[in-house]
Formats: structure tokens, sequence, C-alpha cells
């Protein structure tokens, strides 16, 4: 039984990412078509999406502008992202910055919020 419980445990915190700062604690869930999510740094995340439709939440412990660069694979980035949408009231946050790159404010209430990306040119 406790070798379930172990095993539980481990694919629990495979499926997250965590990126800390001093203000607080990133995490970066994938919930749909998510190969990857790297954090570059505790504001900003590479996120892999090989279909050009995905969905991912988004949590922290402090009020932070995070910036999210889309890519298909490691080397080729989306064209250009057709629409962000997001959950709750980060939504009116989100602001498309280039051809595969978005940001939006999170509240630092530790709930997810839960994104999806639509690239315009996807697979």
């Amino acid at each position: 039984m406790k070798s379930i419980v172990k095993m539980i445990v481990l694919v629990s915190a495979l499926g997250a990412l965590t990126a800390c700062s001093d203000e607080g604690e990133l995490v970066a869930t994938p919930v749909k078509n998510v190969q990857n999510i790297e954090a570059v740094n505790s504001q900003t995340l590479d996120v892999q999406c090989d279909t050009g439709i995905c969905q991912f939440e988004l949590s922290t412990s402090s009020h932070d502008e995070i910036t999210v660069n889309m890519f298909y694979d490691g080397q080729r980035a989306f064209e250009k992202i057709e629409g962000v949408s997001v959950t709750g009231p980060s939504g009116a946050t989100v602001r498309i910055e280039g051809n595969n790159q978005f940001t939006l404010i999170l509240s630092g209430d530790d709930e997810p919020t839960k994104v999806q990306v639509i690239d315009y040119y996807r697979n």
C-alpha cells in the first residue's frame, strides 16, 4: 500500500511545474495538448503545444505579471496567436505581445487560472 501512495505522489509531482521566486511560487499545470512547460525564470514560461490548441492552468502566491512563450516543439514557435482565453479576472489583463508571446497578470491568491491558447496556423 505504501508503494501505491508513493507512486501517486510521484505522478502528481511530475504533472505540474513550479518556479520559485522571492515573492511567490508560479505553478503551471498541463490540462490538454501540452507536451512540455519549462520555466525560463520566475515570471516567464515556455509552453510546448504541438497541435496549436492547448490548455493549461497557472497559479501563484503573489501578484505577478507572467509572460508565456508558445511553441509547437523545441525549435518552432507559434506563427501567430489567434486567441488567448482565460477563465476568471485575469482574462481582462491578457495582452498578446508578439506572434508567439502573451502576458497576463495573476492575482496571487493561489487559485488556478485556466488558459487556452490557439495559434492561427495550427496543425
